[in-house]
């Protein structure tokens, strides 16, 4: 073999692993995102690096560090994953409803049996006699929309700040009188992802508002809850049934109530893209 034939080939064989060593070797390159965030594609391509491949959030970009192989074959598990989400309408709806029927007797007047008068109720205008039959409804309906992209939280929420009063007794017996402001708001917190036309939904939604007898008391309701629902079907996510019955009397006057109330939420997802 002549000499100048060697020289080459190890020239070329030395050459060749130069350039096996530098195609092998790590390197570090930055991957633009078009839709997702950073932060929320690391998870999803963490478990594919191996032991000495690193990657990390740089804004809305991915810094990776591995060989140039491995970053094309990191490039094309991201393009599968790096889509952009589907814009979803999300409906809320609270609906509910109570009613009340007070029905009784109540008998005013003053009777004299000599020696001493006996009083029933509160005579002011002389003796008379009531018949009491209340009937009371109410409804509470209302729909809440929102738009969304897949994945990404949101809240909607309205209602107002009210100044609720307390009264509590200090140490000398003193009355003392505290008035503090209350959010008291209707709304919900959601999160969406789809699975072809089915939805689940991560889902913690309020309907709270004043109490119509009583100012100073909030009804509360709210549901926390993850479901799975089919686009564009209503599904019920929960709902309250409650009723109470009473019975009040004395000398002059019998009063019973009956009190009925009941509520539901239900949602719905759609696309719109």
């Amino acid at each position: 073999m002549k000499p100048r034939f060697v020289i080459k080939l190890v020239s070329w064989m030395c050459l060749s692993i130069v350039v096996l060593y530098a195609n092998a070797a790590p390197t570090t390159e930055i991957v633009p995102l078009g839709y997702n965030m950073a932060e929320d594609v690391i998870p999803a391509i963490q478990p594919m690096l191996r032991s000495d491949e690193r990657v990390s959030a740089y804004g809305n970009q991915l810094l990776i560090r591995a060989e140039p192989a491995r970053i094309v074959e990191i490039k094309a598990l991201l393009s599968q994953i790096d889509k952009q989400p589907s814009r979803l309408l999300i409906s809320v709806s609270n609906s509910g409803g109570s009613s009340g029927v007070e029905r009784g007797y109540q008998v005013d007047g003053r009777i004299s049996t000599g020696p001493a008068d006996i009083i029933v109720g509160d005579p002011k205008n002389g003796n008379q006699a009531r018949i009491i039959n209340r009937q009371t409804h109410s409804a509470n309906d209302g729909v809440r929309q929102v738009t969304a992209n897949e994945g990404y939280p949101v809240l909607i929420q309205s209602g107002q700040s009210v100044p609720l009063t307390t009264r509590t007794t200090d140490a000398y017996g003193r009355v003392v009188q505290q008035t503090q402001y209350q959010d008291v708001t209707q709304g919900f917190y959601a999160t969406v992802r789809l699975n072809g036309n089915m939805a689940t939904i991560t889902l913690s939604a309020n309907n709270n508002r004043l109490n119509r007898n009583n100012q100073g008391v909030i009804d509360i309701q709210r549901a926390d809850t993850v479901v799975t629902a089919r686009l564009g079907e209503w599904i019920t996510v929960g709902g309250l049934d409650d009723a109470s019955t009473g019975n009040d009397g004395d000398i002059g006057r019998r009063i019973s109530t009956q009190h009925q109330s009941s509520s539901s939420i239900r949602l719905m997802v759609e696309r719109v893209n």
